[in-house]
């Protein structure tokens, strides 16, 4: 039987997940969680096959989460869910140690298929996550120069949102935002945000472009 946990600050999607999961004869869902914080001590205690957790929750990143839980538990496996599909969110889930990503369009058969393969000891990519990967190939040198938290608010940057609502969305503060923004700026001799769409667009970074 594989135990899996959900951490998804959304009811509904966390249900809903549950639900779907249980129909399969060898899943049981063992704990469910709404934040970072209610989850962090069963996660370390109870006996977690996988683990399935969003980047957005209202305490803590899921990807800060995984780390820290990977510290304590080195073989700890878990999937990523998050709304984007960017190359600098998929990286970042990688680097912080993810076994899956799934974007929240995936299908009920491919969230079953994620679970089933990372359990197995594989990793599982869903097909947006796999594209973002290949495309990153062909980003420019200078954009490599940057951290996978630099990357991950380089994407958001220039895809329209405010520092302010960048850091609500990773649980940041606003000064941290503000220091990742000079730093990504001074790294890619670009003087403002509009500078930096201009460099994305110049370099085919942008979804469409």
């Amino acid at each position: 039987m594989i135990n899996v946990a959900l951490i998804d600050d959304h009811v509904v999607v966390r249900s809903g997940f549950a639900q779907l999961l249980t129909l399969e004869q060898d899943i049981q869902i063992v704990g469910q969680y709404a934040s970072a914080a209610s989850a962090w001590s069963s996660l370390l205690k109870l006996n977690i096959d996988v683990a399935v957790m969003d980047i957005a929750m209202p305490d803590e990143s899921g990807l800060s989460l995984l780390a820290r839980l990977r510290q304590q538990r080195p073989d700890f496996r878990a999937i990523i869910l998050s709304i984007y599909d960017t190359t600098a969110f998929v990286q970042s889930a990688l680097d912080a140690g993810a076994s899956g990503y799934l974007t929240k369009r995936c299908g009920p058969e491919e969230l079953v298929q994620a679970v089933r393969t990372v359990y197995a000891g594989g990793r599982y990519l869903c097909s947006d996550a796999l594209l973002a990967l290949r495309q990153s190939q062909q980003i420019p040198k200078v954009l490599q120069s940057l951290t996978p938290r630099e990357k991950e608010i380089f994407d958001l940057l220039v895809g329209g949102m405010s520092v302010k609502a960048i850091a609500e969305q990773l649980a940041l503060s606003h000064k941290t935002v503000h220091v990742h923004r000079a730093n990504i700026l001074g790294k890619l001799q670009c003087e403002t945000t509009v500078e930096l769409v201009h460099f994305a667009l110049h370099n085919h970074l942008l979804a469409g472009s």
